[in-house]
């Protein structure tokens, strides 16, 4: 299949319109979707991460720290290593601030880049020149609309495929216009020259996720598929020298990648329980089918992308525990139709590198639509328009549910209703936004599927905390220990129970323990020393926020607390030293500044105090607390006009504050008050 220019469209036109529409293309299915906010692993790995938002967190600790911020090397860390995609995050929130439209807009742009360049990446890869142009437009233009790829675009996580997916189809650029058909006898030098390019854009693909690694692989099995007789392939690769001492470069530059990458994390390998990934602690014939059938599964959805979903965690998709399971049979077609193309296709380079592009990688997002420079022959007209229309309808609804998170956790339900974890999600969502019997609801509902869901009793006990009833607060935060023992949130928000029921005891011992587990716990900490005080201990109490503030620094309670702690023993001087301190993590803080005046005021230097208040004033016009602070000095500085129209200007705010009209009445008052001699 070839696509015909139109006799009257000039050819130096069509590379403009042809790549024109990619770009459209893309801007449709996504463009709508890209104002939005942060939505679930973005919180984690990016608004929370001190590697992303903290500016004095070293550089080298992003090649130290895993995808999550944690020790890469830490026996709790999951192992992901992305420091590359951790630094690009960093540059963009230094730049442009947390901006998460801007942030997805970048990836928009990388998905559309990698889009354009697959015209040439699959030609190269058919090493069909113009016979595979149409097929090689059509690929990319399927890759463009897929639905598939709708997370690794709309979440900015994402952003961890996309990077790896664009040197991945860089490096198989390179390497096979040296390898492709015509060009069978490079130069030495040209050889190691691409080879050293290939193995250097594999470890930076590597270095933005782990799949990267399978660059060098890809680039071997084409090398093959390319150079040998596929009707005596061992035969003629053996006689291939060349191709054999190519193809012996890339697999050990392949185990050295792997092995550095293994000697990073100490060779230890991430701990996951049985809910994070039935699959892999499964055993014998459950585990083959199991793993076959999400093989087969994800197939089905490269050609029906329905069923998609956020996340597939909690046993979304059961164990295949044997061949009575209807869903083995499904296995057995699987196998049957891949391994009847491979035959029908033994002698096909073209269809089998396609088939090569999705095996090898496992579809690392530019592979997802690698067969089809394989099947697009067998497409024509209509059903082409029809296929990418659909598609690119699928693509611009999905990646609407991306754009915040209550859209994203709901379309979730009718994909998967027996996940746990989406119930979780959108009770942890009702939880933030004040809706407590929504919140009650989802995490009975994740409990209910999921008895074991650690999280879900403790946010669920964190829930009847709030509420009061600390019973049923106790009962499901110490259900949360017992399943899983080293959950140290759980161990602090049980203090806090403990501590507000005015057991100090106990609630001194779970804080102790949760800080056995998890030695750099600022918030825990900080309970500790609420804890102190409420026990009437203000001197340890002053020195554990201190330990707060030391290990997160724009701990902005930890700080408040001391200040409290100090104006409640009048002891002004102390505040200003605390929040000279203070200010320089937390510059430009109203709180902190207001106390400062506050702490002035209080020492009689009414004119550092006004210059501080008119500072708060000017910044938050609309904030009845800081004209009535303002009003307040110059009361007491004698400044009667001023403070009477500050506290009017705060009626004004807020016409029932009774302090505002307390304050003016009492400045009233005085006024008509005659002296006495």
């Amino acid at each position: 299949m070839g696509f015909k220019p139109h006799p009257k469209v000039p050819s130096f036109l069509l590379p403009t319109i042809r790549y024109g529409l990619l770009l459209l293309l893309s801007a449709g299915c996504y463009w709508h979707a890209l104002p939005g906010t942060f939505v679930f692993d973005d919180s984690v790995a990016i608004v929370k991460n001190p590697d992303v938002t903290a500016k004095d967190t070293p550089l080298v600790d992003l090649f130290r720290h895993d995808f999550w911020g944690a020790n890469l090397t830490d026996p709790t860390s999951h192992k992901s290593y992305r420091p590359l995609t951790i630094l690009s995050f960093r540059q963009e929130v230094q730049a442009f601030g947390l901006d998460a439209t801007r942030m997805k807009t970048t990836n928009f742009w990388l998905h559309t880049v990698i889009g354009l360049l697959l015209p040439s990446f699959y030609r190269v890869v058919a090493s069909g020149g113009r016979k595979f142009r149409g097929e090689a437009y059509l690929a990319a233009v399927l890759f463009v609309v897929h639905p598939i790829h709708t997370e690794a675009v709309s979440g900015i996580v994402g952003r961890a495929e996309l990077l790896a997916t664009l040197w991945f189809v860089v490096a198989v650029l390179v390497y096979g216009r040296m390898i492709r058909a015509r060009d069978t006898s490079p130069t030495l030098s040209t050889h190691l020259a691409v080879l050293t390019a290939v193995i250097l854009l594999t470890i930076l693909s590597v270095l933005c996720k782990e799949t990267g690694i399978t660059i060098l692989i890809t680039c071997a099995a084409l090398d093959i598929l390319t150079h040998t007789n596929l009707h005596h392939p061992f035969v003629s690769f053996f006689r291939n020298r060349l191709l054999m001492a190519r193809v012996t470069t890339l697999l050990a530059a392949t185990c050295a990648i792997v092995y550095a990458r293994l000697w990073l994390q100490d060779f230890s390998r991430p701990q996951f329980r049985d809910k994070d990934n039935p699959v892999a602690v499964s055993a014998g014939l459950t585990r083959f089918l199991s793993q076959s059938y999400l093989y087969a599964l994800n197939a089905w959805l490269l050609l029906c992308p329905d069923w998609l979903s956020f996340d597939w965690a909690l046993e979304s998709i059961g164990l295949v525990g044997g061949f009575w399971d209807y869903r083995a049979w499904f296995v057995g077609v699987f196998y049957v139709v891949v391994g009847v193309l491979a035959w029908r296709n033994r002698a096909r380079g073209a269809v089998l590198k396609g088939m090569a592009l999705t095996v090898v990688p496992f579809c690392p997002r530019a592979d997802s639509c690698g067969l089809g420079l394989g099947v697009s022959r067998k497409l024509c007209g209509v059903g082409i328009v029809v296929t990418c229309v659909l598609l690119a309808a699928r693509t611009h609804q999905r990646s609407s549910y991306w754009a915040n998170e209550h859209l994203l956790f709901r379309s979730a339900l009718r994909v998967v209703p027996g996940n746990a974890k989406v119930h979780y999600n959108i009770a942890r969502l009702a939880t933030d936004e004040g809706d407590r019997t929504t919140a009650f609801q989802f995490y009975r509902q994740a409990i209910e599927l999921y008895p074991d869901y650690e999280a879900a009793h403790m946010n669920l006990g964190n829930l009847y905390r709030d509420e009061g009833k600390y019973e049923l607060a106790l009962k499901h935060l110490k259900k949360a220990i017992e399943i899983h023992e080293d959950f140290h949130t759980a161990w602090m928000n049980l203090g806090i129970v403990y501590a507000a029921v005015k057991n100090h005891a106990e609630a001194l011992a779970c804080y102790q323990r949760a800080l056995q587990r998890q030695k750099h716990y600022p918030n825990c900490v900080f309970n500790l020393g609420n804890l102190y005080n409420d026990m009437g201990n203000a001197s340890l109490a002053l020195a554990t926020w201190n330990e707060t503030v030391r290990q997160d620094p724009q701990h902005i309670k930890a700080w408040n607390n001391m200040i409290n702690v100090y104006d409640n023993a009048n002891r002004q001087q102390e505040i200003l030293v605390l929040t000279h301190r203070a200010l320089g993590h937390l510059p430009d803080n109203p709180t902190i500044l207001s106390s400062r005046a506050t702490a002035l005021a209080k020492l009689g230097r009414f004119l550092d105090a006004e210059q501080i208040y008119a500072q708060l004033v000017h910044a938050h016009p609309r904030v009845e607390k800081y004209l009535q602070n303002m009003g307040v000095l110059y009361h007491r500085w004698g400044k009667l006009d001023k403070a009477e129209r500050l506290y009017r200007q705060a009626l004004a705010l807020n016409p029932n504050s009774d302090m505002a009209k307390n304050n003016l009445a009492k400045l009233l008052s005085a006024r008509r008050t005659p002296r006495t001699t």
